[in-house]
This record gives C-alpha cells, sequence and structure tokens, in this order.
C-alpha cells in the first residue's frame, strides 16, 4: 500500500501536465483529490460533450442562498483533468476535503464573529509565502517564480517531491500563513486518506493544493485530529455545475485562487511546444482587426527578440512577461498602451463555458434558459448592448424579459438612454457574472417562472408599502413588466393609500410618479381612468391645504418643498390638462400672495406664474418693488430672488426691466449687508449655465462703462465755463433761422 501526494497551484497547465504524467506512470486504484464530498454525485456530468470549462461547482444553503461558495475549474485546473481521468479510466474517485455542510456553517459563523473576520484580515494582509522562494531566487513574486519553476518546467522528474520540500520549509518557517481553517480542513483530509487506507487499495494518489502537502505526509495522532474536528457546526447543502468566465477566475475578480492570465495558460495548455509564433500571432491577429499595420516582419521579430530576452534571463522558454516586453518594443515602439488590448482580449480571455441540461436546477433557473433561448439572448463572456424596437414582437417580448429580472433584482440586464425621442426604443446592457444564478436560487422561492416570481416578490413588497411615492415608483417599474393582475392590485393599494394620506408633502412627492403612470397608460392604451381620478383628487387636496405647509418654515424645509414644486409643476405642464392645470396655478397664486410664505416659494411662485402669464406686468412690478423695498430683511430679499431666478439667467437677459431692478437692489446695498447676502447669491447664481453667467457679465461691464460715461458727461458739463460774449453772437442766427426777425419787422 502506497500513499503519493501530488502538489498542485489549483489552476496551472504544467501542474496539470505533470499530474496526468505521473497518473499515466502510477495507474492508481484510488484517487483523492482536494474538493468537497457534496459534489461526488455530479461527477457524471464531467464527460458530457455539453460540458465545456470554465465551469464551477455551486454549492449553497437551500434556506439561505446567498450563502453560496463557488469551485471554479478551467480545462488546464489540475482538478478538472484528474476528474476526466478517473471517469474515462474507471478509477474510484473521492473528494477529500472538509464537507460544505461544515465548511460553509464554519464560514458563516466566522463571519458573523468579529474576531474570526479580524484575523482573517490578518492572514490575508500576511501575504502570498511563496514570494519568499520567489525573492530568494531573484524573482519579483511567487506568481511569477511558480509559473517559470513550475508551469514551463520540460522536466517533471521528481518534481512533487521538490515542491513538497519547498513548502516544508517555508511552512517551518511562517507557521502564521496556516490559518486555523486549514487546520481543520487539513485534519479532515488525514481522517479520509486513513479511511481509504483501511480499504486495502494499492496505489492511492492523493492531488492536493501545494500547501496542504506537508500537513498530510506526516500523519498527526488520530486523538489531535478527532479533537480538531470536534463539534463541526452543520447546515444543509445542495450542488449544482453552473458556466464560468475566464474573467472571474482571474485576480482582479476577487477569486482567493485565482491567476493573473487564464487565456495564456489556456494557450500554454493546448500549445506546450509552441516556439511562441502562434502566441505573437494571434496578437498581430488582434491588432489588424483593430485596424492597426501589423506586418509578418513584426512577428517574426518579436518571437526573436522573446527568445532572446528568454535566453539571457537563464530561461528555458520566454514566458509572458517576455513576449510582453517583446510586444512593446516591436509593434508598439516602446509604448506599452497595446498590452491593455492583450489583456482584455487574449491573456485574460472572454471564454465562457457551458453545463449539461440534465444538470440539476431550480425551476426558475430552467424557465429562464427557455426563454433566453426563445428570445435569442444567451448569457455571453462579453458584455453586450441591445437596442429594441418595441414595435417588433420579439423585442417587445425582450423588453418584458428584461424588466421582470430587474424587478427580480437580478442585475444581469442594465437599462440606458437611447438616442432620439418617442417610446418605442429601450437600449439595455447584458453583462453576465456568474453570481447571478446565486440571485435566481434566491428568488426561486417565489415561483417556479419568471413571471410568476416576479408577481409573487413584487407583491410582498407592496403589501410593506406605507407611503404613496414608493409604490408609485415600484408602480412605474412593474408597467413595461406585462403584469396586468399585479397593475390592478397595486392600483387599488395606491388609492387606499391616498383615501388614508394627510401629508401634503407625500402627495406632491407622489405626483410625477402619477402623471407618468397616466401618461404611460396613454402611450400603451392601458386603462388607469382609477389614477387619473386619484391625481385630481391629490391636487384638490393640494390646493386646499398646501400653502400651510409653506408659511413659517425655515430654509431647509422651503427647499425641500421648492424641489417638490418643480418636479410638480413640469410632470402637469408635460400631462398638460386643463382641469388639473387650473387648479395647479390657483394653488402657486395662493403662495405668491399668502403672508407669511418662505420667500424662496414666494419668489418661485411669482416666477411660475410669469412664464405661463398668469399675472400681468404691473402686478410684476408691484410684487419686484416690494420685496426689494428696505423694510425687507436682506436675507428675504436674497431668498426671494433666488427663488425666483431658479435654474435659469435667461429672464434677467431678455427682460431690461428686471435686470436693472435686480442690479440696482444689488448696488444699493451697504458693504456690512452685502457680504450677508453673498452666499445665498453666489448659490442663485451658480444654477445658471456658463453661457447665462458669461453673458449676463458682459451685460453687467456694458451697464457699467455706460453709466460711468453718463456721470462723466454730468460732471463736465458743470465745470464747463460759459463764454457770454460768444454765445450773443449765435443768437441772431438763431433768430434768423425761427423766423422771428421777419416777424419783428
Amino acid at each position: 500500500m502506497a500513499t503519493h501526494l501530488l502538489g498542485i497551484r489549483h489552476h496551472g497547465p504544467g501542474s496539470c501536465r505533470n499530474v496526468l504524467n505521473y497518473l499515466q506512470e502510477l495507474q492508481p486504484d484510488l484517487i483523492l483529490v482536494e474538493g468537497p464530498a457534496e459534489g461526488e454525485a455530479l461527477l457524471s456530468c464531467v464527460d458530457s460533450p455539453q460540458m465545456k470549462p470554465p465551469v464551477a461547482l455551486l454549492a449553497y444553503q437551500p434556506d439561505e442562498p446567498q450563502n453560496a461558495v463557488f469551485y471554479p475549474f478551467a480545462e488546464f485546473s489540475p482538478e478538472w483533468q484528474v476528474m476526466r481521468y478517473a471517469v474515462e479510466n474507471q478509477v474510484p474517485f473521492r473528494f477529500f476535503d472538509l464537507p460544505l455542510a461544515h465548511s460553509m456553517a464554519l464560514r458563516k459563523q466566522a463571519a458573523e464573529a468579529t474576531e474570526e473576520v479580524a484575523t482573517a484580515e490578518v492572514e490575508k494582509a500576511s501575504g502570498d509565502a511563496f514570494d519568499w522562494l520567489a525573492h530568494a531566487s531573484g524573482f519579483t513574486d511567487g506568481e511569477s517564480w511558480w509559473e517559470t519553476m513550475i508551469e514551463h518546467r520540460r522536466d517533471s522528474i521528481d518534481i512533487f517531491q521538490a515542491v513538497q520540500e519547498a513548502v516544508t520549509a517555508l511552512r517551518e518557517e511562517l507557521p502564521e500563513h496556516t490559518s486555523s481553517r486549514d487546520l481543520i480542513r487539513e485534519a479532515w483530509m488525514r481522517k479520509m486518506i486513513r479511511a481509504a487506507q483501511k480499504e486495502n487499495y494499492e496505489r492511492i494518489a492523493v492531488v492536493c493544493g501545494a500547501w496542504h502537502v506537508p500537513a498530510l505526509s506526516s500523519m498527526l495522532k488520530v486523538k489531535d485530529d478527532n479533537e480538531l474536528l470536534k463539534g463541526l457546526p452543520k447546515v444543509k447543502v445542495e450542488c449544482t455545475w453552473i458556466p464560468w468566465t475566464y474573467d472571474r477566475l482571474s485576480f482582479r475578480s476577487g477569486y482567493g485562487a485565482g491567476i493573473e492570465s487564464p487565456g495564456w495558460y489556456h494557450y500554454l495548455w493546448h500549445h506546450p511546444d509552441d516556439d511562441g509564433t502562434l502566441w505573437v500571432s494571434r496578437i498581430a491577429d488582434l491588432f489588424r482587426r483593430k485596424n492597426m499595420d501589423i506586418s509578418v516582419a513584426h512577428v517574426i521579430e518579436t518571437v526573436r527578440l522573446a527568445q532572446a530576452t528568454a535566453a539571457l534571463r537563464n530561461l528555458s522558454h520566454p514566458s509572458l512577461h517576455e513576449y510582453n516586453e517583446a510586444v512593446t518594443t516591436v509593434m508598439g515602439f516602446g509604448d506599452d498602451i497595446l498590452l491593455q488590448i492583450i489583456k482584455e482580449e487574449l491573456v485574460i480571455s472572454n471564454r465562457l463555458g457551458s453545463v449539461p441540461d440534465e444538470v440539476p436546477k431550480v425551476p426558475l433557473l430552467l424557465d429562464m434558459e427557455k426563454i433566453q433561448k426563445r428570445l435569442r439572448v444567451p448569457f455571453t463572456a462579453e458584455i453586450k448592448e441591445l437596442v429594441l424596437d418595441l414595435r417588433k414582437p420579439n423585442d417587445l417580448e425582450r423588453s418584458v424579459f428584461f424588466h421582470r429580472l430587474r424587478l427580480l433584482n437580478i442585475d444581469w440586464t442594465l437599462p440606458g438612454q437611447t438616442d432620439g425621442k418617442g417610446t418605442f426604443k429601450e437600449k439595455w446592457t447584458l453583462y453576465h457574472k456568474p453570481e447571478q444564478i446565486v440571485q435566481l436560487i434566491e428568488r426561486a422561492i417565489w415561483g417556479n417562472t419568471v413571471m410568476e416570481a416576479t408577481q409573487n416578490y413584487l407583491v410582498k413588497q407592496m403589501v410593506d408599502i406605507k407611503h404613496i411615492p414608493e409604490l408609485t415608483v415600484l408602480l412605474n417599474g412593474v408597467l413595461p413588466a406585462d403584469l396586468p393582475a399585479l397593475v390592478e392590485a397595486m392600483t387599488v393599494q395606491l388609492d387606499n393609500l391616498s383615501a388614508a394620506s394627510t401629508d401634503i408633502l407625500e402627495m406632491m412627492e407622489a405626483v410625477p410618479g402619477l402623471v407618468s403612470i397616466v401618461r404611460y397608460g396613454n402611450v400603451r392604451n392601458l386603462d388607469f381612468s382609477k389614477v387619473g381620478t386619484m391625481l385630481e383628487a391629490i391636487i384638490a387636496r393640494i390646493l386646499a391645504g398646501g400653502v400651510l405647509v409653506c408659511i413659517h418654515i425655515d430654509e431647509e424645509a422651503a427647499s425641500d418643498i421648492l424641489d417638490k414644486l418643480a418636479a410638480t409643476d413640469y410632470a402637469l405642464s408635460i400631462l398638460n390638462r386643463e382641469e388639473l392645470n387650473g387648479m395647479w396655478l390657483s394653488f402657486i397664486g395662493q403662495m405668491r400672495t399668502s403672508a407669511g410664505v418662505h420667500p424662496l416659494l414666494s419668489g418661485y411662485a411669482t416666477r411660475l406664474l410669469n412664464d405661463k402669464g398668469e399675472i400681468s406686468v404691473e402686478e410684476m412690478e408691484a410684487t419686484l418693488s416690494f420685496y426689494s423695498s428696505v423694510g425687507n430683511s436682506p436675507a428675504d430679499m436674497a431668498y426671494w430672488f433666488e427663488g425666483f431666478l431658479r435654474s435659469s439667467g435667461s429672464i434677467l437677459l431678455l427682460d431690461d426691466r428686471l435686470w436693472n431692478l435686480v442690479n440696482n437692489w444689488v448696488c444699493a446695498q451697504e458693504k456690512g449687508v452685502f457680504m450677508e447676502l453673498l452666499p445665498v447669491l453666489r448659490r442663485t447664481f451658480s444654477q445658471f449655465t456658463s453661457a447665462e453667467l458669461r453673458k449676463l457679465g458682459e451685460k453687467a461691464k456694458n451697464a457699467g462703462a455706460m453709466s460711468a460715461q453718463h456721470s462723466a458727461g454730468i460732471a463736465g458739463a458743470g465745470d464747463m465755463h460759459l463764454n457770454r460774449e460768444e454765445a450773443k453772437k449765435v443768437i441772431p442766427v438763431i433768430r434768423q433761422l425761427l423766423g422771428l426777425e421777419t416777424m419783428r419787422n
């Protein structure tokens, strides 16, 4: 009986090739692989023609799907090839890591315990232990050391023994790099190895992360391991296979066992004997597709430079680093900006895997996949943009589908803004992340189809909503999702909330949403007469009691009401219903003339009525004169002008009388008063556009120059010396011109 420990990196083509070569020579009768025992039930799917890596084993807690873990596998992952070897050669295979029932329970406990989280952060901050070996060998980091010494190594004799010795030395010198969770896992692994040895297997191959090899080679006492494993918590776990992407396999995704270059490793796995010509040719092809001028000579010189650089560095074969340097020198003329293109397209790659149809899935996910297939919108690794024409049946169905997913908080579909006018176009961005499968599993409790789950999920939200604006926002989101029964229920709930509400500000905040619902019904030929009636009732109630909430309030409250006034006025102007507009203008008129209304709101009300032609020039001038008179406090004056001039300097540019009044009022302020007003004035003018500010500055400059010239003329006239004798000589001529001499004769 012999147990062979094969220490690997979880995603490495060199390690993968070394393991397969070792297994071919060993011909084991049992294979133990680092992985969760719950995944063994899904091992039969590995050999399916539909199973194409990258894929991941997803494990989740059915009653808390957000508590989930992923075990990704690429085609060049040693564990994946070992699984395929076991299935194809009918060799008994077991996952021997700590079962997920315990592992996920421990992780959940750690997340809830402050001390455990802090410890995990310290362990994470300690860095990669292999950096020590890298620095001793002249490499910059452990990643480059492992790639050069292991992944590119052609001679694999005694490679696993060498890895074991190196890691043993590291663990002795750096005990802090082994976490408490690793100790528990390794105790379970030893337990599983002992159980396999008792079954009288003769050649047991153990494939695990290199860091665990020393702990498995020196078996501790059974008593000590049992003490570590005593009282482990447990949760219920379910597993399935899901597609994965190379992007999510990389370090930048946050994956703990990630690699820097999955696309590069894919190339190394499929073309181990390439001298670099194929890799550089792919780079050249990519640049040509980007309309760059790349010739065959560029390819030849790049390959030669990479090989020469590797030889100077005493490397047997160029690594990705040497190829990147050569591309920068030859194709980029010293500029490394080209490496960003290579990184996304080739080094990382956008490969997306697939899984067999028979893989166990929740019904909601099955329904979603059917809809995706029918509407021809599958998951893709790259970001995809769609512009939908809602006049086309297929695009309309896509829109409904996307809106339902958004309501379920599935972030695969992101809405965007379309160019041009009209409501028949929608723009969507599709970006698939494997975590979205977990989101779907979480929503599976609400129904077996997308439509059913969306409706039930929103009914629960609707019941919990107690404020009109929240419900109108939700209803606006539901309308494009084609859920008529839910729309009817929400309309009834909205009517009930409206009838029970006494909050004027809440009603005012709800008006834009209600207007949007009524307008949507007009566009889509939906009957929202109830909402229209509700809107009229709300405007009438605002008219009856709205002024009271605007009296004797501070600046902050007035500013909040002002935003609601602006939004409501804009919404009603778009709806353009004469009766509603009449009631609204009556309310604005009351706000302008009522005593005690905050001047910020009074100024805005005056501005609205002036824009709509509802007040005469005389009334306008009287209001302006009143608020600019000395009887008002400087702050009240400034607030009134801020409301009146809100977000538009055009009225000052076009109305000279208003300009003169504002200009004279500002110029007449004493220095102390002006400094007091300055913050409010600055805030007012900061809302103007840059073009308006520039023109206002020019107008102020010209007005100042004209005023100076006028003053200089008056001063000069006062100082002028009059010559009476010379003036007498002019009188006869003037008399003659006027005919006075003739009359005298």
